[in-house]
């Protein structure tokens, strides 16, 4: 069976995603501590190469969920910009051996060898799915190696929704610094340590309270967009033919503090690539 292909925003500029991940089975493969201190090393590891900017993450025993940025176009990646970026992801020694690889092809006449390794470097960036690819290869390796496993770790293909900033951001923002919260874990999100709102000293976005938010919430995360009928009518327009729009004609979400005036749930169906 064909894979629907993901809706992501393929032109230059800002794009937001909420993203989600499950382990295989849901089985408790991160109850460890020092396991979920690893899986957060790694997803910001790989969001230093990838260039993806984190506002929010959490990551619980069984799944995580992200909440990014992403900034396509702009100008192009310099050497030392990339040696950088596999330094934050694979360490220094790593990004000096690289160096030393690209000096000595071009010390026998193999300039376009360098360019087509850079290139290739290029085309993992500033894009969403490229990040969580690289984040959960250099994962898994850790957590094989250390736990002696040799399954499956992933549920599939990991989920993502195309968010809009301003309300809609903030929403998805504090819905996935909730997650402890409604799993009985803490009190207050701030007190789980495997979240970016317990390292930072940020507080929630936006003026949803959080026991609106405490209930599991089936519009978050659930469609391919998240945001107002002009943002949606927005993203089908540029994606053209990949993209037919349906809108919902949602109850009202008081759970998340939405008022009266014409909010409604997007979601898109889309055609099987």
């Amino acid at each position: 069976m064909a894979r629907t292909a993901r809706i992501k925003k393929s032109s230059n500029g800002t794009a937001r995603y909420h993203l989600m991940s499950r382990t295989n089975d849901r089985r408790f493969l991160f109850a460890k501590g020092r396991i979920k201190t690893q899986l957060v090393d790694a997803l910001k590891r790989a969001a230093a190469f990838s260039g993806v900017e984190l506002e929010a993450y959490v990551a619980m025993d069984n799944h995580f969920h992200i909440v990014c940025k992403v900034v396509r176009g702009g100008e192009e990646l310099t050497e030392g910009e990339l040696l950088r970026r596999v330094a934050a992801l694979k360490g220094e020694r790593a990004a000096a051996e690289l160096a030393s690889h690209w000096r000595e092809l071009r010390n026998i006449g193999m300039d376009s060898a360098v360019v087509e390794a850079q290139e290739r470097l290029r085309a993992r960036m500033n894009d969403v799915s490229e990040f969580i690819k690289t984040f959960k290869e250099l994962f898994n390796v850790w957590f094989k190696r250390e736990q002696g496993y040799s399954g499956s770790i992933w549920d599939g293909r990991f989920k993502s929704t195309l968010v809009e900033d301003g309300r809609y951001r903030a929403v998805c923002m504090r819905y996935v610094y909730l997650n402890p919260v409604r799993a009985g874990i803490v009190k207050h999100a701030a007190d789980y340590a495997w979240s970016w709102i317990a390292t930072s000293d940020g507080t929630f976005a936006g003026s949803v309270p959080e026991e609106r938010l405490m209930r599991r919430v089936a519009q978050i995360g659930a469609g391919k967009i998240f945001g107002s009928r002009g943002f949606v009518m927005e993203v089908a327009f540029a994606l053209g033919d990949r993209f037919r729009s349906r809108h919902v004609a949602a109850r009202e979400v008081v759970e998340l503090g939405y008022a009266t005036h014409g909010w409604r749930l997007a979601k898109a169906a889309e055609k099987v690539a």
